[in-house]
């Protein structure tokens, strides 16, 4: 009595009060005609299974009232421990005739079927007038119903030694099934916790083996396990919705769900069935033209949830249910048998807990036409099969793996095998490998060798193809100022040869006689050559002369710098110096293309490096600079250097508005040989070569570019 409460009172009443129908009633419950309807009720330590004497009115126009049906003749008796009314969208009226010769008047009458979606129990009235009604089901909540069950219990006064007509009007969208029994309050409950603890059993292996079998899952990661725990899992779910016990305990103020979760659950076991099959049976391997019809009922079960949640058409939902649970349960026995005649140990377990499994289910079948007799065996046939056959599974998975298991070491064993044949052959192979080997290492040595010099002649080849880049260049730049010195030399000479002229007149003025006629002269001959105008053009000719000197001496400067790419000794030097230098060798290069030079020098520029090696880096990337901007051809050309200090570094900063490089070009533009240029104008080593100075100076070097967008190189190097 302690698992059951009482919850709410009685939820609507409608009393007959004619005295036409009252007399009516009255003459009905004392002349009989229908006497071996009557359900007799003598032990109340027992109940009783009145299923076969009820009896049961179709009503196809869902209108009929009780005043119809208590005058109607339509009623057929159901002969059967438990009816079947079958899925329908018609109401049902079950008249029910009970005699009490028990001990006990308060009795209690149980509709032992949860799914019931409309029970509306009549039952006479304590006055003798007319009839009070309850209404239940799974149309409404949970909390509206008297006692705490998933069945639909109902309180019935019968007096001792009298009789009493009570009636039923039930509708559900499931299948109907409609068990009554009637005992007494102790009885029946004591039933309900008696079925309640098989189930309460039932669940908890279920859960135990959907428990053990994830956490095998987790270890293993066989897709198997997957499918086969999501089945238990919604098999379980599909019992317990069954039962009424996902109703009671998970959602009990949620009748749409309770209904519409009837089909859902068995349709994601259906899936999940069909996926353990085609993964555990190999299906698509073994038997791939069986496994195609899978995909039929797949389509079965999809139009079923179609059906549920979007037509809301729950009857053509639950008739797709079944068809497809038909379907799953034949298709799958034949493609079991088919695969465990081949020869597959695992499908022999499948096969034998898939037989267990549709004996129980059969047998449940023919409990419910009365062909097997009602006991505790039949009663929990479905339970059963399902316990047995998740057992089952279980065993056949965990031979799977010992199968798996058993192949593992054999092919390990193969392995094992292999390799020592491969060892007994590496033994005889290595005594002549060894002679081998010294033979190669000699010629990689010889190899090397020649690689290194072959390393050398291009370092030195493209050393020589910048000089040979900077000859035309250079020669012009030291052509000018040497035609400028030579262009005011003559010119020089005529003006110093004009003052000593006037010099040695003033010899002349030795002879005192004619000193005046002589100064004169002088004065005339100083006047012709305008010696103010002499002296200065002479100083502007030396003024010439020593900037072409200087701008001489700069080049020579520079050329000297460049010319030290072979110094490998650490020194102290000038990063702006070497700039200079590089710039001043290109600068014929710059002026003939219209370049604008800009730079913005930082601080600290000297550090300790290889100069020459660094002015190598300077002028293969000004000259690429160079280039870049003549190929684009922009309206003003500029190469912009910028140095400055960042994270104790030197950085320099070479950026031009030239072509640019897409992402494929600027990947590679340090490897060696690499290049856009056309054959003739480019060895593909100046980058690359630019890349190992940098890298020599545990420097950085890294390209900033877009196609169109001009180019920046980016140098860091460290201070020591």
């Amino acid at each position: 009595m302690i698992f059951f409460r009482y919850k709410l009172k009685e939820m609507s009443v409608n009393r007959f009060k004619s005295p036409y129908f009252t007399c009516f009633l009255f003459l009905l419950s004392v002349n009989l005609k229908a006497a071996d309807s009557v359900a007799l009720y003598s032990n109340s330590n027992q109940n009783l299974n009145i299923g076969a004497q009820i009896q049961i009115l179709e009503d196809k126009t869902n209108k009929l009232t009780l005043e119809d049906v208590v005058s109607s003749k339509g009623f057929r008796r159901s002969k059967l421990q438990i009816p079947n009314l079958g899925v329908s969208n018609f109401t049902y009226w079950v008249k029910i005739m009970i005699k009490n010769t028990s001990d006990q008047d308060h009795l209690i009458l149980e509709f032992a079927y949860p799914l019931l979606d409309e029970v509306c129990f009549f039952s006479p009235s304590d006055t003798g007038h007319g009839y009070t009604s309850v209404i239940s089901g799974d149309n409404y909540h949970f909390s509206s119903r008297k006692y705490d069950h998933q069945n639909f219990i109902f309180d019935i006064l019968i007096p001792k030694n009298e009789t009493r007509i009570f009636y039923a009007k039930v509708k559900s969208v499931e299948q109907m099934l409609v068990p009554v029994e009637v005992g007494s309050v102790l009885t029946i409950f004591k039933e309900n916790l008696r079925k309640d603890i098989i189930f309460g059993i039932y669940f908890g292996i279920i859960i135990a083996m959907f428990l053990y079998n994830l956490f095998i899952y987790f270890t293993i990661r066989d897709k198997s396990y997957l499918y086969y725990v999501t089945y238990v899992l919604f098999i379980a779910l599909t019992q317990a919705a069954l039962q009424g016990y996902t109703f009671k305990y998970l959602w009990p103020n949620n009748p749409w769900l309770a209904n519409h979760s009837i089909t859902l659950f068995p349709a994601i076991a259906g899936f999940a069935t069909i996926g353990f099959v085609r993964s555990f049976l190999q299906t698509r391997k073994i038997t791939p033209k069986l496994d195609k019809g899978l995909y039929a009922i797949v389509t079965i079960y999809s139009l079923a949830l179609f059906s549920n949640f979007v037509l809301n058409d729950l009857n053509l939902s639950y008739n797709l249910i079944d068809l497809a649970a038909t379907l799953i349960s034949l298709y799958t026995y034949i493609i079991a048998i088919v695969i465990a005649s081949k020869g597959f140990r695992s499908a022999k377990y499948f096969l034998l807990a898939w037989t267990v499994f549709l004996s129980g289910v059969i047998t449940f079948v023919l409990k419910n036409l009365d062909i097997l007799p009602h006991d505790g065996m039949t009663d929990y046939t479905m339970s059963i099969g399902t316990t047995l056959e998740v057992l089952l599974f279980s065993f056949a998975l965990a031979d799977r793996i010992n199968i798996m298991k058993k192949e593992k070491e054999e092919s390990q064993a193969q392995v094992v095998l292999a390799l020592k044949e491969n060892e007994k052959i590496i033994k005889d192979q290595n005594s002549m490998l060894e002679s081998k080997v010294k033979i190669r290492t000699k010629e990689l040595e010889t190899s090397n060798k020649n690689l290194k010099d072959t390393q050398s002649q291009l370092v030195d080849a493209e050393k020589m193809a910048s000089l040979g880049q900077l000859t035309a260049g250079i020669a012009h730049e030291i052509n000018n100022p040497l035609n400028f010195v030579i262009s005011n030399v003559k010119p020089l000479k005529r003006d110093i040869e004009d003052i000593l002229g006037l010099l040695s007149k003033f010899d002349t003025l030795k002879n005192q006689d004619d000193f005046n006629n002589q100064l004169a002269a002088l004065r005339a001959f100083r006047e012709q050559i305008d010696s103010n105008y002499l002296i200065k053009e002479i100083g502007a000719l030396l003024d010439g002369i020593d900037e072409g000197a200087k701008r001489t001496a700069e080049i020579i400067k520079g050329l000297q710098n460049f010319s030290r790419l072979n110094e490998d000794v650490l020194k102290r030097a000038d990063i702006h110096e070497g700039i200079n230098s590089s710039v001043s060798l290109l600068n014929f290069v710059i002026n003939s293309s219209k370049i604008k030079i800009t730079k913005a020098y930082g601080g600290l520029s000297v550090i300790d490096c290889y100069p020459g090696k660094l002015n190598q880096v300077f002028i293969n990337i000004l000259n690429n600079a160079i280039q870049a901007i003549e190929e684009r051809k922009p309206e003003q050309g500029e190469i912009a250097i910028k140095t400055y200090v960042q994270n104790e570094r030197l950085k320099v900063s070479i950026r031009d508005n030239g072509v640019g490089m897409a992402e494929e070009i600027k990947a590679k533009v340090f490897e060696p040989f690499f290049t856009t240029k056309e054959i003739g104008k480019g060895t593909g080593l100046g980058l690359s070569i630019a890349y190992g100075i940098i890298q020599k100076h545990n420097g950085e070097i890294k390209v900033i570019s877009e196609s169109g967008k001009g180019c920046e190189f980016i140098i860091s190097l460290p201070y020591r």
